[in-house]
């Protein structure tokens, strides 16, 4: 399988003032090319003790978490909302573990070779 970087996002190490969960601006899954087979999350730093939730932004209505407990390397499906919410975006929602400081989160789709 080969890896191709899909999306880019830097996190805050908790959520953001004045909000629940969300720690990070909204960043797109619509590049995901066609075929890809699972999504690959990696943190930079990596630090194995880093878990987040990937949240999707739903304008004027409760926004919806679609994959939960992600820590660096987790492998997952593509969510399903990509196509359907794509337009408003995904964030990343309640970090812990990052020691204190921000974090990058690269996401990667995994192509067949």
């Amino acid at each position: 399988m080969r890896e191709v970087l899909v999306a880019e996002v830097r996190s805050d190490d908790r959520p953001r003032s004045g909000q629940k969960d969300r720690s990070s601006p909204n960043f797109s899954l619509a590049a995901i090319p066609e075929g890809a087979e699972a999504l690959v999350w990696r943190t930079e730093p990596h630090i194995a003790a880093i878990r987040f939730s990937v949240m999707a932004d739903v304008r004027a209505n409760y926004d919806q978490r679609v994959l939960s407990n992600i820590v660096s390397g987790s492998k997952t499906p593509v969510p399903r909302e990509q196509k359907s919410l794509s337009r408003r975006g995904f964030y990343i929602a309640g970090p812990s573990g990052s020691g204190g400081g921000s974090f990058v989160v690269k996401v990667f789709a995994l192509l067949p070779d």
